[in-house]
């Protein structure tokens, strides 16, 4: 073999062993460093967070929408009015229900005036019924008492035969008259008041019936806050999949918030979040944080999207939050190690 000789000082080119133990240390130090960095991946953890919309609301919230549909013909508060529960609202046309009930109310005053004349009328047949049977018992006994004495005058001839017939006739036809009026049915009065007090029964339901209609056509406050008035006006027809307006009411806000229907098992109760809110934007990001402390049982539906409501607490400390805020909302669901949150495994 030759050999390698140099003039200018420099080092000699590695040997074959030479090479062979540098490439193996270089490799078993990658394979160290790998390995490190594999076990710092698996101890690092990660939070994972549930994105979502949502909008600040107060802790008693109700969105008023009509019970039936109608035409809009009084609308009695705007936006940032005051109202109390139990509060007209918004009137709906009630025209044909107002005319029922004072049709119906009209029934119901001619029936009572018929059931009065019909009670006076009933009891004045059954006073003059009494009289005639008292009457008829007088000339029952008065004949009977005559028939006994034509009896007795026959007997000592001092009359007829047909005085004695007659006074039996006078006897028996007494006693005919007295049997037809006791034998008169009375139940017929009392059948027929208790059909006009039915009729009258029926007329007063028809009343509430239309008097309960009436106050459907009434929009009222479910609870009591502030109002924000949605875009609607006189004469316009509404229905009651309609959002006429929110009140907003209690002092605590809170944060309503749409979980997606696919994600929406991930949220529990007590989960913190983090959000930002549309008004504070910007370079300098502003989390405001919470907790949640309620779930809706139901996943509910608008138009394409399936979500599930979710309310969180929220306090807005010096800020000035108004209701109705939105916000993007970020619901931590759990903590996965780096590897796994890197290759998108949870």
């Amino acid at each position: 073999m030759g050999e390698v000789r140099t003039t200018t000082g420099e080092a000699l080119p590695a040997t074959t062993r030479e090479k062979r133990i540098r490439l193996r240390r270089n490799l078993i130090v990658s394979f160290l460093v790998l390995t490190a960095m594999i076990l710092v991946g698996f101890q690092i953890r990660l939070n994972r967070y549930v994105t979502a919309a949502g909008y600040v609301t107060t802790e008693e919230y109700a969105e008023v929408r009509p019970s039936t549909t109608g035409i809009v013909t009084e609308i009695c508060v705007s936006s940032g009015t005051k109202v109390e529960k139990g509060d007209l609202l918004v009137q709906l046309d009630a025209a044909e229900e107002k005319s029922m009930v004072e049709e119906s109310r009209r029934q119901v005053v001619k029936l009572e005036a018929e059931i009065a004349r019909r009670e006076t009328e009933i009891s004045e047949q059954k006073r003059l019924l009494a009289e005639g049977i008292a009457t008829a018992r007088l000339r029952l006994e008065y004949a009977s008492s005559r028939l006994a004495r034509t009896k007795e005058l026959l007997a000592k001839g001092l009359v007829a035969g047909s005085a004695l017939e007659d006074e039996q006739l006078k006897e028996d036809l007494a006693r005919a008259e007295l049997t037809s009026l006791l034998n008169r049915n009375q139940d017929i009065y009392v059948k027929e008041l208790l059909v006009l007090r039915r009729n009258l029964e029926a007329q007063q339901e028809a009343v509430i019936r239309a008097e309960t209609r009436i106050r459907t056509k009434e929009v009222r406050a479910p609870v009591s806050g502030v109002v924000l008035r949605y875009e609607f006006v006189l004469g316009e027809l509404v229905r009651p999949e309609s959002v006429l307006m929110e009140i907003f009411g209690g002092s605590q806000q809170v944060l309503k918030v749409r979980v997606p229907e696919r994600s929406a098992a991930r949220v529990q109760l007590g989960a913190s979040y983090k959000a930002r809110l549309t008004p504070f934007g910007g370079l300098k990001r502003i989390w405001f944080r919470g907790k949640v402390e309620a779930l809706r049982d139901v996943i509910q539906s608008e138009g394409q999207t399936s979500y599930r409501v979710v309310y969180c607490s929220f306090a807005p400390g010096h800020y000035t939050v108004p209701p109705g805020t939105t916000a993007e909302v970020e619901i931590n669901w759990g903590r996965v190690n780096f590897w796994v949150f890197l290759l998108g495994l949870e």
